[in-house]
């Protein structure tokens, strides 16, 4: 009669139940990562309700024609939506689009009358940011921006890229791509010590600067106007009030180049709409400009 060894049952036996831990918690990833899954396709078509509401909420706090005050105060504060007998909120947080130098008045097509001024002031605020930020090869850079534009080079983009091009304007998203580009060809780290967002708008077609709503750095680099006196002074909305109390010359500001009338201003903005769903937090983007709204984007 053989022997049983304690041992061996007992090593068999924890074997055993590490195993079947393992799978239990193999199983239990797998349910939970399933659960997560059909929450994001949920919360997805939710989103989808969620954005009309949005919309609705957003065109009657505008109006038909919002002031300078009222694209102010939405720029400044989120809208918050809550339902009146339940827990669920939104806010629709909104930026201007176009309060910055288009990065497509690079171009060097269409009307040359036009796009000369544009691209001279383009090419000013270029110069003058990549000379502070010491660049190596801001020529390359400004050559690499251009054939981008201009002879669509998607193949810089990827696959994703290339499928989210769009030959009106450049998003920050291709930006970053030419900006990789840049460095792989020069080994210069300088170029993302600017904060390009803050001189240039991205992803969207802007024939005028919302000059209202400007970075202190570009109106203080525009207008040669100190930038401590810029932050001290000028408030969102009021470009034109600053520059005159400050005795500036006008001719830049009426050169065509900004949208300058008072009662009709841009109305351009990419807004954010955050929410809360079945326990997860979820937001989508989505682009409005002069009553039409376009480019939705979900995201987990």
């Amino acid at each position: 009669m053989v022997k049983k060894r304690p041992a061996i049952t007992l090593f068999i036996t924890l074997a055993v139940i590490v195993a079947m831990l393992s799978l239990v918690g193999i199983v239990f990833a797998y349910l939970s990562e399933a659960k997560t899954k059909a929450r994001d396709k949920s919360a997805l078509i939710e989103s989808n309700l969620i954005y009309a509401d949005a919309i609705d909420t957003l065109k009657s706090f505008l109006g038909k024609k919002p002031s300078s005050n009222t694209l102010e105060r939405i720029y400044s504060i989120p809208l918050s939506v809550s339902e009146v007998d339940g827990p669920f909120t939104m806010m629709v947080a909104c930026s201007p689009s176009c309060a910055a130098i288009p990065i497509t008045w690079f171009s060097e097509k269409g009307d040359k009358k036009i796009n000369r001024r544009r691209f001279g002031e383009a090419s000013r605020v270029f110069e003058t940011i990549t000379t502070q930020a010491r660049l190596k090869d801001p020529e390359l850079l400004l050559s690499l921006i251009t054939k981008a534009i201009d002879s669509k080079r998607e193949f810089l983009f990827g696959v994703e890229g290339r499928l989210n091009h769009n030959p009106k304007y450049l998003g920050y998203p291709q930006f970053k791509s030419i900006l990789a580009e840049y460095l792989l060809e020069t080994d210069d780290k300088n170029v993302y010590n600017i904060n390009w967002k803050s001189y240039f708008s991205f992803g969207e077609e802007c024939k005028a600067i919302d000059g209202d709503f400007l970075s202190s750095k570009l109106v203080s680099l525009l207008f040669g106007i100190d930038e401590q006196i810029v932050q001290e002074d000028f408030k969102s909305g009021h470009l034109k009030e600053f520059l005159q109390s400050n005795q500036e010359d006008m001719e830049l500001y009426n050169s065509g180049l900004f949208a300058t009338d008072p009662k009709n201003p841009l109305v351009a903005m990419k807004c954010n709409v955050s929410y809360t769903f079945a326990g997860g937090n979820y937001s989508f983007n989505f682009k409005y400009k002069n009553g039409k709204v376009d480019s939705f984007e979900f995201n987990k």
